[in-house]
């Protein structure tokens, strides 16, 4: 399962003021976005095959912001050519149950691969600063896009992994990233309502003060860590519908990146959230 994302929808100094220390901290990491955020602008929608730059805070460097590129890519992918033709699709998310085990990759195929996640699950965890992010949900053979954020509007805090690829042909070096999922909680689930073939409903692994202090101490076993990285409880989330965020041009599907995409938008038919309407008695 991948998701869209929002991030630098909201003041800089906000981000700066969430995630720094001190303030020779806060005042170094503001310049970091603001040369950043010059760049890119405002992401108010982008998809996980975007492959956009997501600012993440890494556990080796937790003073700087640093900005990695959506998609891991294993070491064994020799150049771009052959990762975008193979593997551009793959390896956006990773699941925090398998993530530490290093040969159960491919686990559903009876296949104990290489575990392409393993070795940045144990030595480099970050964790990718967002305003929040897009689920689908499913009421018949219609599908709605749902933005889900803190309740508090604060920034949320995302488990990540990531490690810098070096091409095999080109001149090329790329820091990369994938986010982590976990088992969705209530209100993730009933937002996440038609999960594929046998998986259960996920969310993205969003970390309270707690889960952010463990999953960023790179000496704390795999087992321990598992138990600290809590589910994130509903109660501090909000989810809202918004409107399409893709728009269709022939065969090509654009995503959108605009405001209007975290407003909240009133489908009269969808019943998400509202009284089901009363069932009408039998005169027989």
């Amino acid at each position: 399962m991948c998701y869209d994302v929002r991030y630098l929808t909201k003041r800089i100094k906000k981000y700066a003021d969430h995630a720094g220390g001190s303030a020779d901290d806060v005042s170094r990491m503001e310049k970091q976005l603001r040369v950043f955020h010059e760049k890119v602008g405002s992401v108010y929608h982008t998809t996980a095959f975007d492959h956009r730059k997501l600012p993440v805070i890494a556990a080796n460097d937790p003073g700087n912001f640093q900005f990695f590129q959506w998609g891991l890519i294993p070491h064994f992918v020799k150049d771009m050519e052959q990762y975008q033709a193979r593997y551009a699709t793959r390896y956006l998310n990773s699941r925090i149950e398998t993530i530490f085990d290093e040969k159960t990759f491919n686990a559903k195929l009876n296949r104990e691969l290489e575990n392409p996640y393993y070795r940045s699950a144990l030595e480099r965890r970050c964790v990718a600063v967002l305003d929040g992010y897009f689920d689908w949900h499913w009421q018949g053979k219609n599908s709605y896009n749902f933005h889900i954020q803190l309740k508090n509007d604060e920034p949320m805090y995302i488990a990540g992994i990531w490690r810098t690829w070096k091409s095999q042909s080109e001149e090329l070096e790329i820091n990369t990233l994938s986010l982590v999922t976990t088992a969705a909680n209530p209100l993730c689930s009933k937002v996440h309502n038609k999960p594929k073939g046998s998986d259960e409903a996920r969310q993205l692994a969003i970390l309270d003060e707690t889960g952010k202090k463990a999953w960023m101490d790179i000496d704390l076993p795999p087992e321990q860590l598992k138990k600290e990285i809590r589910i994130f409880p509903e109660s501090e989330l909000t989810a809202f519908p918004v409107k399409k965020l893709f728009q269709q041009d022939g065969r090509k599907r654009i995503s959108l990146n605009d405001e209007e995409c975290v407003l909240e938008k009133d489908f009269p038919e969808l019943r998400f959230g509202k009284p089901e309407p009363p069932v009408q008695g039998s005169l027989f």
